[in-house]
């Protein structure tokens, strides 16, 4: 069995399933992308909510994870060597993830390029995920 105990976030959200890659997020357009893209890769993971509304991503143990106080953040107990590996920020977590599975991002330098510059677009703050509190019409 793996042992996590290391990391001073699962003091705060202990793993059930040790052997599985640990998420930390929140239903945002960038945690949903991280959680999109381990439900197509297929690895088993466990979801840990990060509640902003109880400030968890100011909590000691988040920024042991994430210093940034950012979601989504992940340890991976299988990392390279098999050795865990804890990682933030989204565009990180989804490039490693393509790589550990060898799916979602090609091999051949200009095609690879190309996955990762479109890696870019999507869901960013202006879609309203992040700051559902504006109104949007006094903008």
């Amino acid at each position: 069995m793996t042992d996590l105990s290391v990391f001073p976030v699962t003091k705060k959200w202990p793993a059930r399933h040790p052997e599985w890659l640990q998420l930390y997020s929140l239903p945002t357009p960038n945690g949903v992308k991280v959680s999109i893209m381990l439900e197509e890769s297929e690895l088993p993971y466990e979801p840990h909510l990060v509640d902003f509304d109880r400030n968890d991503q100011g909590s000691p143990e988040f920024r042991s994870l994430n210093p940034y106080g950012k979601i989504p953040a992940i340890i991976d107990p299988a990392g390279p060597g098999a050795e865990p590996l804890p990682l933030f920020e989204s565009g990180a977590i989804l490039i490693y993830l393509a790589e550990k599975v060898g799916q979602f991002l090609p091999r051949a330098p200009a095609a690879r390029y190309e996955t990762l510059q479109c890696r870019r677009r999507g869901p960013d703050v202006r879609s309203g995920g992040f700051f559902p509190q504006i109104r949007w019409s006094r903008l």
